[in-house]
């Protein structure tokens, strides 16, 4: 409606309005009369001679210009932002997983749809993953349930349920081939404690992950990270509960029994992120299971 007022405005011509404007006379003089009709005020005088502007067609002529100047400007504006932004995917993991099986597939389903995509992976600490995650640094991040960024507005996607294992040392007494879980539910049991955790933190963390397998530990040793924890369980220390996708537990000398139990492993991006390929990806990636909020 703006549009037709605005060229009838310069033209004084239905005709050369309807012309200029690729639609007929009739659907003009439709949009001018609803025009009309919203404002209230009679914008034009029309004759069979001439078609005048009325004193509120003035008025608003100088309203509406100065927002089509300012439309334009802004869709400009708007139109550079887009364009501007790099067609790439930035996606961060726990620097510990083993993800290159779980990502390789969705990411080759991805560069198939999107041939021009630029895919960016980084592996952080927990505590720097999810910072990153909350400043829009990363675009979406992948980590385990317990670790979940807990604000509004974040979604997840299930990945995959990962079982959970046992490492002991090969030097334990009990680590016999025959050997199960429940040969070594008093062991001293080790934890690693999250970046930037204190140590109360950690210890809760130990103490309900105990309860939920059924240990009765004769004590709870808290590892600094990972690395010192997998160095303890070596040493014979105590014994550690990890998962598979850990590259330690892939690659390590330790003995591992199955627990039973999976631990969650899951995708997280912004609702409101602008990058589209961010739930795209976690769709390729993820084992069925709809997005659901955090």
């Amino acid at each position: 409606m703006v549009k037709c007022f605005l060229n009838l405005s310069q033209t004084s011509s239905f005709t050369e309005t309807a012309r200029q404007t690729y639609m007929t006379q009739q659907a003009v003089s439709k949009y001018i009369a609803k025009l009309e009709d919203d404002l209230g005020f009679r914008l034009f005088v029309r004759t069979h001679h001439y078609v005048r502007m009325t004193q509120a067609g003035e008025n608003y002529y100088a309203l509406f210009s100065r927002f089509a100047q300012d439309f334009a400007e802004v869709t400009e504006e708007t139109r550079r932002h887009y364009s501007a932004l790099p067609d790439s995917l930035k996606i961060g993991y726990l620097e510990w997983l083993e993800l290159s099986g779980v990502l390789s597939g969705g990411l080759k389903a991805l560069k198939g749809e999107r041939p021009d995509l630029r895919f960016i992976g980084e592996k952080y600490p927990q505590a720097e993953l999810v910072d990153l995650f909350l400043a829009r640094k990363l675009d979406l991040i992948i980590t385990y349930m317990e670790f979940a960024p807990r604000v509004r507005g974040v979604l997840r996607r299930r990945v995959l349920d990962t079982p959970l294992v046992l490492l002991v040392s090969p030097e334990n007494p009990r680590a016999a081939h025959d050997a199960t879980v429940a040969d070594f539910r008093s062991e001293p049991f080790i934890k690693a404690a999250a970046s930037r955790e204190t140590l109360s933190e950690s210890r809760r963390r130990a103490r309900r992950q105990c309860a939920e397998l059924n240990f009765t530990p004769s004590e709870i040793h808290i590892a600094p990270n990972l690395e010192s924890a997998y160095m303890a369980t070596e040493l014979g220390q105590g014994v550690l509960v990890s998962t598979m996708l850990s590259r330690m537990s892939l690659h390590s000398q330790l003995r591992s029994y199955p627990i039973g139990k999976t631990e969650e492993l899951a995708c997280f991006w912004h609702e409101d992120t602008e990058n589209t390929a961010a739930a795209r990806f976690a769709g390729l990636i993820a084992d069925g299971a709809p997005a659901e909020y955090v």
